[in-house]
């Protein structure tokens, strides 16, 4: 029988061949560009800044008990993708600009409890609301790259520009506060436009990091970002109209938050020139 010790050798050095291999060969594409297709997901990260209701106790304006409690981000899942430009002023330094598509989810809870003193009897709703927020986004980005091998750590930075296409909700309650979305009590409200409670532009700062692998015909890769928005996402002068027909029957108003959210996305790159005619990865001795 393998020892466990040459089996886990044998693993290592499985793993460890092809980025050894790769060190024999550079990578050079100063003054060359690229066509990238990019797909991932995201998970939302709403700052709150105002609170709203549309039912207060009285002599408290933001009673706990009012306050709707946000799902942490691993809840708030979306997904992305687009195409890119990437242009090689150097070795090390490219710009990246691009269109892309984007569905951010964010997810909250509420709740409401009411006494009747006359026939002592108790009426509790637990909502669930799930709000999906669709966008056109326009990314403008500076690359660095930290080496010229063909596995390629890099640094990315810049400005990302979102167009609101469309928005949505859904609401499941029952009437157990536990929490839970309690299987056999739930129900759901349908999914209805949000639409026009939403702003229809924002922007952001975008930074991340990410790792490419470059062959002579196509690159591919993984990268992650955080995305900081910089305005409010929620039109204030729409907070109240009842479009959606949540705000009576479901007793819900939307807070005022800015949206930043983290991506994680791969990408596969392909060189608008023949990469062989380009020369674009040679051995790691041979300079031209």
């Amino acid at each position: 029988m393998i020892s466990y010790k040459y089996l886990s050798a044998a693993i290592l050095f499985c793993f460890l061949s092809p980025l050894a291999l790769s060190q024999k060969y550079s990578v050079h594409k100063k003054k060359h560009s690229y066509i990238e297709a990019t797909g991932g997901i995201n998970f939302s990260l709403p700052f709150v800044s105002e609170q709203y209701a549309v039912l207060n106790t009285i002599g408290s304006k933001y009673d706990e008990d009012y306050l709707k409690e946000y799902e942490k981000m691993k809840s708030n899942l979306g997904m992305q993708f687009g195409i890119r430009y990437s242009y090689s002023f150097t070795n090390s330094i490219s710009v990246i600009s691009g269109f892309g598509y984007q569905t951010q989810s964010i997810n909250y809870r509420s709740h409401y409890s009411w006494s009747d003193t006359l026939y002592l009897q108790n009426f509790e709703r637990e909502m669930h609301h799930a709000q999906k927020i669709s966008y056109f986004t326009l990314p403008i980005l500076v690359r660095w790259d930290f080496s010229r091998h063909q596995f390629m750590p890099y640094a990315q930075a810049g400005l990302y520009f979102n167009f609101r296409h469309q928005a949505q909700k859904e609401i499941l309650y029952d009437n157990t506060i536990d929490g839970e979305k309690t299987s056999n009590q739930t129900s759901s409200s349908g999914v209805v436009p949000l639409t026009n409670h939403i702003k229809k532009f924002n922007m952001g700062v975008r930074a991340g990091i990410g790792l490419n692998y470059y062959t002579k015909f196509a690159t591919f890769g993984i990268e992650s970002s955080f995305n900081y928005g910089f305005f409010d996402i929620v039109n204030n002068e729409e907070r109240y109209a009842d479009h959606t027909g949540f705000a009576l029957s479901y007793l819900d108003v939307l807070d005022q938050f800015k949206l930043s959210h983290i991506n994680v996305q791969l990408l596969v790159a392909i060189p608008i020139n023949h990469s062989v005619k380009l020369n674009i990865l040679r051995r790691s001795r041979y300079y031209r």
